[in-house]
């Protein structure tokens, strides 16, 4: 099958000639779900040389139609052939097939997901495009600790206590979720939560992570050894994308943005991000398991305890990033953070869970839809604590990112207790 694409007004139109059948149904599907990732939302399929068309190759177009529809965007055929027109009309689909002017322009309007209060392109980075959005003047995040265990010291056995993670809550830390701090003791490992979904990596040799998500009556809880926790309103919404095919915003330029964005020298974020590519380490097993003879912070024995990802990693993969970051050295939040070895005047400390991924509609987003829809029919296939990777000739450099939402404001340090 033949694939060729081309822009037509406010639409962009794939042109496809052969066979839409098992063989080439996928491909299409990527082909389509790569044209989303670069902002088209506006696709139409001119299927004038089409040839034959299965059920495998329905079934992708419904797909395609599905993804489009999330992110506020419209798909139909054109030009069809007549057999494509029977074969749909048979199949009760006849909702595909568009006549050759109905076009986003002649066509009614999607809904935006929600209204824009202010939109400011930016020129901070070359290459990126960013749009800065108010969301609630004046909001701020409350942060609060827990850090009852010091690396690479033995685990006390009073280290944990139990944080809830309803809707309004983020954070990441070391934790696990158990009955008990004794029941979750040997599966302390990373965890980041956002927006009622709590995604952790056991310590105990697993290879994905778990996850719990917030219903009706029950808000997902961990037993954390560490842990830092926002709560509170984001001030701002920050989106950004490439202005070229191959540019790209390293985790750092981001994080200066945040600060930028929201005009503080101490903020929290939580963000959906589309990867170049993540470097990171995560808890291979338990500090539960450490002994008094164990040096599980020195080399090699490190490589038993801390799992290093060794390669840029979950390249078009999306992210849910929840990062705390501060320029100001003496702000009680910033013990908790470490120096960027490329810009040593932020301070971060992010985690990042990684999901397959999910086109994000355009305009102003609701965190709490967005990150649902992400986890919706989806499972976590990784989760990292970000680094920055700064060996000589063989470092991995920091995590990058092609486009994304975050959602952020001025972060104030508490230390009141977790109820």
């Amino acid at each position: 099958m033949k694939i060729v694409r081309q822009i037509q007004g406010a639409s962009l139109v794939v042109q496809v000639s052969g066979r839409l059948d098992a063989t080439w149904a996928e491909h299409l599907l990527g082909v389509v779900r790569d044209i989303v990732r670069e902002g088209h939302h506006q696709v139409r399929l001119d299927a004038a040389e089409l040839e034959y068309l299965s059920s495998a190759g329905i079934r992708a177009l419904l797909r395609i139609r599905r993804d489009l529809a999330a992110v506020n965007g419209s798909f139909g055929l054109v030009r069809a052939a007549p057999f494509v027109q029977e074969t749909l009309r048979m199949s009760g689909l006849e909702a595909l097939l568009l006549t050759e002017t109905e076009t986003p322009s002649t066509a009614p309007a999607p809904a935006p997901a929600a209204p824009a209060a202010s939109s400011e392109p930016t020129p901070s980075v070359p290459g990126i495009h960013f749009e800065h959005h108010a969301l609630a003047p004046g909001g701020k995040i409350v942060v609060r600790a827990h850090a009852g265990w010091r690396p690479w010291q033995a685990l006390p056995a009073n280290a944990a206590v139990e944080v809830a993670f309803p809707r309004a809550r983020f954070g990441f830390g070391i934790g696990a979720a158990g009955r008990d701090a004794a029941d979750a003791r040997d599966r302390f490992g990373e965890f980041v939560a956002a927006a009622g979904y709590v995604t952790w990596l056991p310590g105990d040799g697993a290879e994905r992570p778990d996850y719990l998500e917030e219903t009706e009556r029950f808000a997902p809880r961990l037993q954390a050894v560490q842990a830092l926790v926002g709560e509170g309103e984001f001030s701002q919404m920050v989106r950004f994308g490439p202005e070229s095919k191959d540019a790209l915003l390293n985790a750092s330029d981001l994080f200066a943005e945040v600060l930028r964005a929201t005009q503080a020298d101490t903020a929290a974020m939580v963000g959906l991000v589309e990867v170049e590519g993540l470097v990171g380490v995560a808890l291979a097993r338990s500090p539960s398991a450490i002994q008094p003879a164990d040096r599980p912070g020195e080399f090699p024995e490190v490589r038993d305890w801390l799992a290093f990802c060794g390669e840029r990693v979950h390249r078009q993969a999306q992210a849910l990033v929840v990062a705390f970051i501060s320029r100001d050295a003496s702000h009680p939040l910033a013990a908790h953070l470490s120096p960027m070895p490329s810009r040593p005047e932020l301070r971060v400390h992010v985690h990042a869970a990684v999901l397959s991924f999910h086109a994000l509609p355009q305009g102003v987003l609701d965190l709490a839809t967005s990150v649902r829809a992400v986890f919706e029919d989806n499972v976590p296939l990784g989760l990292l604590h970000l680094i920055e990777d700064t060996r000589p000739a063989v470092g991995l450099g920091q995590s990058a990112f092609i486009r994304g939402a975050c959602w952020c404001g001025p972060a104030q340090f508490s230390t009141e207790a977790f109820a």
